[in-house]
């Protein structure tokens, strides 16, 4: 009798096991059409009011495979009274302002930054073309009511070996050459200033 009621005892320990073990490997292996990894495209985008922007969400299911899961992620604006978006990742500028874009499937979640606004043409400038290793400039945006727009666009070096800029456009030189600077927002880029570190 009590051989049969351990036969039982060992019979449910190993259902028990096996039950905890097959959750346990749930978490560590998802299933190969998990998305466990989303990246928004464009990661920025700028419109004006009333108009329209689409976003796209590339997702990395659990078999590492990459595909487009624009349909399948849940949208969502920081802002919906600067901008909106539909379930198919299509934005609208409804007033001047920023707010953030968000795709999330289950627990993963992607952001992209979306800005509303009347720029058509940007234009920059900077204080010095010629900087010292070690030296900063600071160049400055307007758009094409030579609003100051220096703080709203997205800056660029095209070569950060040679000169840095911040998201306020100071300009660092880091070692001798030159590199071109430029400011976008959205699809609108400025022309490039060339900065020649000495």
């Amino acid at each position: 009798m009590r051989s049969e009621k351990k036969s039982v005892l060992a019979a449910l320990v190993c259902i028990l096991l096996i039950v905890a073990t097959s959750t346990s490997c749930g978490d560590f292996f998802p299933s190969p059409k998990a998305i466990v990894a989303i990246t928004i495209s464009p990661t920025s985008g700028a419109v004006k009011p009333g108009a329209t922007q689409q976003f796209t969400a590339s997702g990395t299911l659990g078999n590492n495979q990459t595909q487009d899961v624009t349909g399948q992620v849940n949208w969502s604006s920081s802002n919906a009274a600067v901008a909106t978006i539909n379930q198919a990742g299509l934005a609208s500028g409804v007033a001047l302002g920023n707010a953030t874009i968000q795709a999330k499937s289950s627990n993963v979640i992607a952001t992209a930054t979306l800005t509303v606004s009347n720029v058509t043409a940007i234009t920059i400038t900077v204080a010095s073309t010629t900087i010292i290793t070690g030296g900063t400039t600071q160049a400055t945006a307007v758009d094409q009511s030579s609003n100051n727009i220096t703080n709203t666009v997205t800056w660029t070096s095209s070569d950060t070996s040679v000169a840095t800029v911040s998201s306020t456009g100071v300009v660092s030189g880091v070692s001798i050459g030159s590199a071109n600077i430029t400011a976008s927002l959205g699809s609108i880029t400025s022309g490039a200033v060339s900065v020649t570190v000495d």
